[in-house]
């Protein structure tokens, strides 16, 4: 068939799916050490974290923390912060992160063996090229030498040729006399490094610098800042959020109202969205937006073209919420943000008074609490450490101190959990097995439809080659679905069974497909299955292939293939030898049969259905070249092999030719079936 409709995937989710303790080793023991900060490759394979746990892989024996890497398909859990000959590192490491094409993760250590000639004592930056293992330490001068001060919290950027980091080394670059913690550029490539802390004309900051963030397209770098003079009119005494433009050097103030006026509250934790137009962050100030009396940090979101600024930590009707809201993440199509909340009141029902995870969707406004079991237990103790969010926006990694969240946590840690959004939004279907998911690969189709067999249809724009539909159904059971694509005006329906018992999609052989083409010529082909194939208006060229198959070629002249199987040839549309006359190529008289409508062929008796067709009477067909006598409507005229229709059945009137078949055919009156 020139139409795609097939399952790629399917699933039943059941409660495991929902909420998962992420972080174990290879055969699922659960980590003796704390761990958290994790975050997700840009393709979603792969999940970098640290922890001090031992027994995560073999051989861990340092009695540090170490940055670890789990193969989020197999399970493989690698150790990250080693030399690059495979040997454990003999300090404490932390703060990971990685490149956008998941070769290359930063990290801060504090061991002294990762690379030779670190003699500083000091926590270091190292890069580590997860492809050969090689390791490089990134917080050096511009000519590579080490510094005197600690460094941390690295990022690489899109293109993986500059890290930004934080330190308090004064050796970094020549002038650094602030006596403080700075923000750095390092470029890869040539060794240069620059100081990002600064105001537009190169003068260091006066004061605290930390947590830089990389703009998607590499121009801005984002960072939080103590400093009262990287920018006029900083008179707050607070930590403001900066956007520091690298091509020009230009640094502007982002913790403020739409007008500019600088906040009366802490700011931190910005981050840019996947776009870059837009920064979300936390904020004590409550001067930002209108009706802000909860005297609480709460979740903004900046926009930097028009200087717009929303209050994003909200109930679902827009209610300020009261409690402590931060570390903000944005899914990457910019339309969830997750954020944990120590406030009770941005759920109905949140009485646990923790720290909890939430997610808001900003287009409807709909906020759901993600750090629950599947059961609906809430936890026992705060969830938020070192949150992520996937490329698809679908899955958060977040670290949780609750031992309710999945069954048997007994660990007494902070653990890494991986929550499906979408399954935790629909947890009680999920857990009854009602809740299904699939994916249906559509070729070139402009819509694809799915009629669920609960009286619910979903219709969608297929992207990507296919379509991904999710159902809740109300009952147990089997039920009968029909999928539906439609691509330059062809149609192709194909009936399944989904067994919520089994947790199965299957095809339904007890039911036929049906393919629809255009009102052009158009050739269309079955499958192995039964077809029902409607050529509708034009020359069509209808091959039914295997499978007991229906073939209606409709108005035109028309090509009829049955093929393998017992198939069925039908004439709806009014005959016509020169506009609407017909070529069955293949009919077998043993297996095959022609069905003819009673709405064009009136004088054929009593009306049937494709349940249930009407046999022809005997006494309506004649073989030969004309009808005989009265009632000889039908005609075969074996010698030409052609079929005729004779209004009258007298032989009077010129019979017009329906068909055309193979010559010498035995055709009886029992090959014929009214509709």
């Amino acid at each position: 068939m020139p139409l795609t409709l097939t399952i790629q995937s399917f699933s039943r989710p059941t409660a495991s799916s929902i909420i998962s303790r992420i972080v174990s080793a290879e055969d699922g023991t659960q980590a003796n050490g704390h761990n958290g900060f994790a975050s997700f490759s840009a393709d979603g394979h792969y999940l970098v974290f640290e922890s001090p746990a031992s027994n995560l892989v073999a051989g861990d024996t340092n009695g540090s923390a170490d940055i670890f890497r789990k193969d989020l398909l197999t399970g493989e859990v690698v150790r990250i912060s080693t030399t690059s000959t495979g040997a454990e590192g003999n300090g404490h490491s932390n703060n990971v992160a990685l490149s956008a094409d998941g070769r290359y993760a930063v990290f801060t250590s504090s061991a002294d063996n990762l690379v030779a000639g670190d003699t500083n004592g000091k926590a270091d930056i190292f890069l580590k090229d997860l492809a050969t293992g090689n390791v490089t330490r990134v917080s050096t001068d511009g000519g590579r030498r080490q510094v005197g001060g600690d460094s941390d919290k690295a990022l690489i950027s899109p293109d993986g040729r500059y890290v930004t980091f934080e330190s308090y080394a004064s050796d970094l670059v020549a002038g650094d006399t602030n006596n403080t913690r700075d923000v750095f550029l390092k470029d890869l490539f040539t060794g240069a490094v620059a100081r990002l802390s600064t105001s537009s004309d190169g003068t260091g900051g006066d004061g605290d610098s930390r947590s830089a963030q990389i703009s998607p397209d590499g121009r801005y770098v984002l960072f939080e800042s103590n400093a009262t003079n990287l920018v006029a009119g900083d008179t707050n005494g607070t930590s403001d959020v900066f956007l520091k433009d690298l091509l020009t050097g230009e640094i502007r103030r982002i913790s403020t109202d739409s007008s500019g006026t600088e906040g009366n509250g802490y700011s931190y934790q910005a981050r840019f969205s996947a776009d870059g137009r837009s920064v979300v962050f936390t904020s004590r100030a409550s001067n930002f937006v209108p009706g802000d009396n909860n005297a609480d940090y709460d979740v903004f979101l900046k926009d930097l073209a028009t200087g717009a600024i929303d209050r994003l930590s909200t109930t679902s009707t827009g209610a300020e919420v009261h409690g402590w809201s931060e570390e903000p993440r944005l899914s990457k199509d910019g339309r969830y943000l997750i954020f944990a909340s120590a406030a009770d009141d941005v759920v109905p029902g949140d009485s646990n008074h923790k720290y909890d995870l939430f997610r808001k969707d900003l287009v409807t406004g709909e906020v759901i609490r993600l750090s629950i079991s599947a059961e609906g237990i809430p936890s026992d103790d705060d969830t938020g450490y070192g949150i992520d969010v996937s490329p698809d926006g679908r899955f958060v990694v977040v670290g949780s101190r609750a031992s309710t969240l999945v069954p048997g946590d007994t660990n007494g840690q902070i653990d890494t959990f991986l929550i499906d959004a979408v399954l935790m939004k629909n947890a009680p279907a999920v857990v009854a097995g009602r809740f299904v998911e699939l994916r249906l690969a559509t070729g070139a189709a402009s819509s694809v439809r799915l009629d669920w067999g609960d009286g619910a249809v979903d219709t969608l724009s297929p992207s990507g080659g296919g379509a991904n539909f999710s159902h809740t159904y109300a009952g147990s059971g089997a039920k009968n679905a029909v999928a539906t694509v439609v691509e330059n005006g062809h149609s192709w329906s194909v009936p399944y069974v989904i067994d919520l018992v089994s947790g199965q999609m299957t095809r339904n052989a007890t039911m036929m497909d049906t393919l629809v083409g255009s009102q052009g010529a158009d050739r269309l082909d079955g499958d192995a299955w039964a077809n029902r194939i409607i050529g509708q208006n034009g020359s069509d060229r209808i091959d039914g292939r295997s499978g007991n198959d229906i073939l209606w070629g409709g108005a035109g002249n028309d090509t009829l293939i049955g093929n393998a199987g017992h198939d069925t040839f039908v004439f709806g549309a009014r005959p016509n030898k020169r506009t609407n006359k017909d070529k069955i190529v293949d009919f077998k008289v043993k297996d095959d049969s022609i069905w003819l409508d009673n709405a064009v062929f009136a004088k054929l008796g009593k009306k049937g259905s494709e349940a249930n067709p009407t046999k022809l009477s005997k006494s309506f067909l004649a073989i030969g070249d004309k009808a005989k006598d009265k009632n000889d409507y039908i005609v075969y005229d074996k010698k030409k092999g052609v079929l005729l229709y004779d209004i009258d059945g007298s032989g009077k009137g010129k019979a017009v030719e329906i068909a055309s078949l193979s010559k010498n055919l035995k055709l009886t009156a029992a090959d014929f079936f009214v509709i």
